[in-house]
């Protein structure tokens, strides 16, 4: 595994270098880099460099490229894809739950041993295989999209 190398003093005031010409170098940023330079031949040597060769790109005229530049079309989304993609979605969607209820089905009549394990009453198994049984009826019910509160917004009574 790679392990990140530190930035030196150097590395950061050569940044800092670069910032200072594009003028996004604080005040703060742009005496400690001062400090630096004071103090280290090297990057003052850098410095300078890097200022005369912005000073040459910047003062160059412009040219005109030689062929048009065309940038390809984007390709617009047909509404037959997205209701494709939205019927597999819904098939995906009513294959989990169908899934769910099937393990949740098999799990439920295969504790029959669990009363005499776990002490749990008959009657509470025949509650718990009810409510299973009416959630898994109100997923395939569609879903109602407008008219409903959004979340943290208060019902009027």
């Amino acid at each position: 595994m790679l392990t990140p190398v530190p930035p030196t003093d150097c590395m950061l005031a050569r940044e800092s270098a670069s910032a200072r010409l594009d003028g996004e170098l604080s005040e703060l940023e742009s005496a400690r880099l001062d400090a630096h330079l004071r103090g280290c031949g090297e990057c003052r040597a850098f410095t300078d460099e890097i200022a005369a060769v912005a000073g040459k790109l910047r003062a160059a005229a412009l040219e005109r490229p030689g062929q048009p530049v065309v940038l390809p079309r984007r390709r617009a989304l047909s509404s037959a894809r997205i209701q494709v993609a939205a019927a597999a979605a819904a098939v995906a969607v009513a294959a989990a739950a169908a899934i769910s209820s099937f393990t949740l089905g098999h799990a439920l009549t295969t504790a029959h041993t669990l009363p005499a394990i776990h002490g749990i009453g008959e009657s509470d198994l025949a509650s718990l295989r009810a409510d299973s049984a009416e959630q898994h009826l109100l997923l395939l019910l569609p879903q109602p999209t407008h008219g409903l509160p959004r979340p943290g917004q208060l019902e009027a009574v």
